[in-house]
């Protein structure tokens, strides 16, 4: 059976990243486009730090885990609430950033030393293990390899998912070379399993580490859950 539909390919690339216990989102946005598939596993160790700090909450803005990243951690100094200001000016007015500063502390993220003086209460970040990206496609492997590509900028891991036939080409082309190059992987898709046919290089250096963060925050709630039942 061929597929008809990219959506088609979902099921099966679904299951080959929960057989290496991650959980899966679909159709995931990012600063570039919605991902077909993101997979990503936490670090143990790190989330019972993070549980032993009380910080129960997901950081649910992007704009939240970057300035929580402008913040020095305790014992390493503290920053000026105006100098966090002027950061974000002219796009951003003080009382967001109040704002923004305002939830961080409620959630334990962010302890004041004063009144203007804040420091970032850590010791688990990063907090993945993995975070594993797939782009299906159908034929269009120009689109897919660029969509990949975009995809390094949060993930450690980026695969273009392609029907079996369609990815045995691929990897049998001078094309081949391109994808290795920069770490894309490839995987044959059938509607029974998907199989690795190029692995994808980890790159821990590559991802915009804010990016990647938020990304990573958008599965703490589900991993609480999984993990109470």
């Amino acid at each position: 059976m061929t597929f008809e539909y990219e959506n088609q390919m979902a099921k099966p690339a679904e299951r080959w990243l929960r057989e290496q216990g991650l959980m899966v989102k679909r159709e995931f946005p990012t600063p570039w486009g919605i991902c077909d598939l993101v997979g990503c596993s936490l670090n143990k160790n790190k989330v019972r730090q993070r549980l032993r700090l009380r910080q129960t909450q997901p950081i649910r803005s992007q704009l939240r885990v970057h300035l929580l990243s402008l913040i020095p951690e305790e014992g390493q100094g503290c920053v000026d609430a105006d100098d966090l200001h002027r950061v974000f000016e002219p796009y951003l007015d003080k009382e967001r950033i109040e704002c923004e500063l305002r939830r961080l502390v409620k959630d334990r993220f962010v302890r004041p030393a004063d009144d203007r003086m804040f420091c970032k209460v850590n010791g688990w970040m990063p907090l993945q293990k993995r975070l594993v990206a797939v782009e299906l496609k159908l034929a269009r492997i120009d689109d897919a390899f660029h969509q990949a590509i975009n995809n390094l900028g949060f993930a450690d891991e980026s695969y273009v998912g392609l029907p079996s036939d369609v990815a045995m080409r691929l990897i049998n082309s001078s094309r081949k070379g391109a994808y290795a190059q920069r770490g894309i992987g490839v995987l044959a898709v059938s509607t029974d399993r998907c199989r690795v046919v190029l692995r994808a290089t980890k790159r821990p250096s590559s991802p915009d580490k804010t990016t990647q963060s938020y990304a990573v925050e958008r599965f703490w709630l589900p991993h609480l859950k999984d993990n109470r039942a």
